[in-house]
């Protein structure tokens, strides 16, 4: 176990460079017992150092990833200005949470954190650099109407995110009613939830399963999972769905590709969907941002080097962005994840 001191750096970065912390705000950490005690310790002490009103809750983790949390937390949310949540299933798609955040909370979820996570890795990245190739990257998103996704390990899908509109996370949470993930960098959209048709092959990392030893294949047809199959990941999957008990958790609800060149695939959900290289798809919920599908779960399954087309156009090839000014090409070279 790493000391408080070897924390301190990330756990500063994330209250006043990515949440943007102030004296005179309440700050509400929320964490669980399957966390490091020392991962929201040295959140409080960073928060403690701007602002005099900080809680730290810990409650016991929850079995599904978008479960609700207790009365007692979702009151305690209802009561804050910044919100942070290092728990070992997001509570970024809670019910709690989206009320807490339309009376103008704002949240940094840090699903399954490590200690790692705040020493290493994707928390190095320069936040605030790369928030402007965020922003462009969702304008792009914005305009994709029809998508295909191909990749190396097999993915071959066709999506519709006509009229939807992009969502990010850019590193940087500093407006009421925002939530964002950290060290997470991504561009996400909800696809029209019966318009995707094709197959998803998963082997990178899934919430809740950790780093792919084999691959996950899914089979999907008018948005929603037909069949999955592979390795004894494959059976974890269809057992978590099995247990939501919702046909709602079939349902593809989420088109995304990571852009932190820092991130790592680590089997750190809140960081592997972010690495620079790969893009994610998710089950379940995505009434949050912009979708129509509601449901219990919100489940997020990373695969390496997509190559995606927006219309006729290639937008990414083997995980890398296409037609970048050169200001955010420097800021993205380096090795893949596919490489490492």
């Amino acid at each position: 176990m790493m000391g408080h001191l070897e924390l301190a750096e990330g756990a500063r970065k994330i209250v006043e460079v990515c949440a943007g912390v102030v004296p005179g705000e309440r700050v509400l950490i929320i964490t669980d017992t399957g966390i490091p005690p020392s991962v929201a310790e040295s959140l409080a002490a960073a928060a403690k150092a701007i602002a005099r009103d900080v809680k730290v809750m810990v409650m016991p983790p929850l079995e599904m990833p978008g479960e609700e949390p207790s009365h007692v937390i979702a009151g305690a949310m209802g009561g804050a200005d910044v919100i942070f949540t290092p728990t070992t299933q997001t509570l970024g798609h809670s019910a709690a949470l989206a009320a807490a955040l339309k009376r103008g909370a704002r949240c940094i979820v840090l699903t399954a954190c490590t200690e790692e996570t705040l020493t290493s890795g994707g928390i190095e990245a320069d936040f605030p650099a790369l928030k402007p190739l965020v922003d462009l990257v969702a304008e792009r998103f914005n305009g994709a109407g029809r998508v295909h996704v191909t990749s190396p390990g097999g993915t071959d899908l066709r999506l519709d995110v006509t009229g939807r509109k992009a969502a990010s996370c850019s590193g940087i949470c500093r407006t009421p009613g925002q939530m964002i993930g950290i060290p997470d960098l991504e561009v996400y959209i909800a696809p029209i939830e019966d318009r995707t048709e094709g197959r998803i092959v998963i082997d990178a990392a899934m919430t809740g399963i950790g780093l792919m030893e084999h691959p996950v294949t899914i089979e999907v047809e008018k948005g929603r999972v037909r069949s999955i199959y592979g390795g004894k990941e494959a059976e974890r999957l269809r057992a978590l769905l099995d247990k939501a008990n919702d046909s709602a958790c079939q349902v593809i609800a989420e088109l995304a590709i990571g852009l932190n060149p820092r991130g790592r695939v680590r089997g750190v959900i809140i960081e592997d969907e972010g690495v620079y290289g790969t893009g994610h798809f998710a089950l379940g919920n995505n009434s949050g941002f912009g979708g129509m599908n509601q449901a219990p779960i919100h489940f997020d399954m990373v695969y390496l080097a997509p190559t995606i087309t927006f219309g006729d156009k290639v937008f990414m090839r083997r995980g890398r962005l296409c037609d970048l000014p050169v200001e955010f090409q420097a800021l993205l070279n380096g090795p893949l994840p596919v490489d490492r």
